[in-house]
């Protein structure tokens, strides 16, 4: 059995439309129950506020050592005045759903039990299905420990965050039979009843603006509107133009540009709520990015080897092992009761004589890493190369053209996210090395003023706070 990781490659959010606008004002019932309908009953009096922006794919190596000619104004001004991390070490696969769970929870996968994006394990059923419910994670949350502390909350296309106890929330999901282009009706289904018809009176209809631009709108007129103690923001352009290109590219140069543009008008969003002598922003990224240029097949090695089943298409249907490709890993998982290692070892024994590896990881790795618990062996992809779930034609395959990919080991140069702090309990130039990404929900919990509850085993970055 087998999943692809379905990349988020141009994904498009499609906020707002007229149709849906005029559907939304027929006061659609959805008839979802949400935790919180509305967040006006839930008003905090609490001065603190916290505002943490994701920009999915900023490696830390874009601000730290960033290219000649690199515009990034908003980036630097907030590096300087406030504190920043070397790099954050991500979770393993370093992939978009995971990486969000853990720094909201302080918990790596194997506790918070977010494993992937993709939540099926089981070949042919829900395959498409991300881990979009927030009903998945295992552990307490940061949106939990705000609620139980009469603390307001918001999210703007964070992940896993569907039928979350959030305030006002405008969750990231998309119909799966419908892949992953933006259908606004589909997400008003899951957002907060009645907040996307709100914010399309304020805002009207987009005007040909970007998915990015839309959601930074989007987060503005909440933090005018409603000024929850938290939000979180996942911006995912910047992720779409890395895979798309890689990062070496000027697409990819392009598009931090861009997101320097947004953290601009996040910041200019702040003031004008009124919310700037008492927000702390948060910018973290979730992974960094290694370039490909040619793709590997370890499916094609286990159909051959009869551990996998496959249709015409190469699309895995069935086996004796379930396989899920993550872009620079690919996870290998069996019964317990069935001894089937040396059958596995033996059927990808070629690449390792093709230099198509860059290491194997075993149970105890695995589990060392927090990885999922169900996973037997683990690939790592070499230098420029990426898995992917095909199960017939060439084992590996030279691309047209370079692109770019994440999902290995979160040590490996490039991989490093970002992490900067910036607001008026923030210090100017907190030293901070590399950091590990179960650092950051703590963090977010401190600045937020909780004491009461606690997220994960690893303390607060307390050298950051005046």
């Amino acid at each position: 059995m087998t999943i692809l990781r379905h990349a988020a490659r141009g994904l498009r959010t499609g906020v707002f439309s007229f149709a849906a606008v005029a559907l939304l004002a027929m006061g659609a019932n959805w008839g979802l129950a949400l935790p919180i309908e509305r967040g006006e009953s839930a008003a905090s009096a609490s001065p603190r506020h916290v505002l943490v922006v994701s920009v999915d794919g900023l490696g830390a190596s874009w601000l730290t050592h960033p290219p000649p000619n690199l515009h990034i104004p908003n980036f630097k001004r907030l590096m300087e005045e406030g504190s920043y991390a070397e790099g954050v070490w991500s979770v393993y696969p370093s992939l978009t759903y995971p990486a969000h769970t853990t720094m909201v929870t302080g918990r790596m996968p194997a506790e918070h039990g977010i494993y992937s994006n993709l939540s099926s394990r089981e070949a042919g059923k829900n395959s498409k299905d991300w881990f979009w419910f927030s009903n998945a994670i295992k552990v307490p949350t940061l949106w939990d420990l705000a609620r139980q502390n009469n603390l307001t909350t918001s999210s703007v296309f964070w992940s896993v965050t569907v039928g979350g106890p959030i305030n006002w929330n405008i969750p990231e999901i998309w119909d799966p039979a419908k892949g992953m282009a933006g259908d606004p009706l589909y997400v008003a289904k899951f957002a907060t009843p009645g907040l996307l018809f709100e914010a399309a009176l304020e805002l009207g209809p987009p005007q040909g603006a970007s998915d990015d631009v839309m959601k930074v709108k989007l987060t503005g007129f909440v933090l005018k509107k409603h000024q929850p103690n938290l939000l979180m923001l996942h911006l995912a352009e910047l992720d779409g133009a890395l895979h798309q290109r890689g990062p070496a590219s000027p697409e990819a140069a392009a598009a931090v540009e861009k997101a320097d543009e947004r953290i601009g008008e996040l910041l200019t969003a702040v003031k004008a709520a009124g919310l700037e002598n008492k927000t702390d922003v948060f910018i973290v990224s979730d992974h960094g990015f290694l370039s490909v240029e040619r793709s590997i097949s370890p499916n094609v090695l286990l159909a051959r080897a009869g551990l996998i089943t496959a249709d015409e298409n190469g699309n895995v249907t069935g086996g004796k092992v379930f396989t899920m490709a993550d872009g620079g890993s690919f996870f290998i998982s069996w019964p317990e009761s069935q001894n089937l290692r040396a059958d596995v070892e033996a059927a990808i024994h070629p690449l390792r004589d093709e230099g198509a590896l860059y290491g194997e990881l075993g149970r105890e790795a695995l589990k060392d890493l927090g990885a999922e618990p169900a996973a037997q062996i683990a690939l790592e992809a070499p230098s420029a190369a990426s898995f992917d779930s095909k199960a017939s034609g060439e084992v590996i395959q030279k691309l047209p053209q370079t692109t770019g990919t994440h999902g290995h080991l979160p040590f490996r140069p490039g991989l490093a996210a970002s992490f900067i702090a910036w607001g008026p309990h923030i210090k100017k130039g907190g030293a901070l090395g590399h950091i590990p990404m179960t650092a950051i929900g703590p963090t977010l919990l401190k600045a937020l003023g909780i004491e009461k509850g606690q997220l994960g085993p690893h303390p607060p970055l307390d050298q950051i706070f005046k």
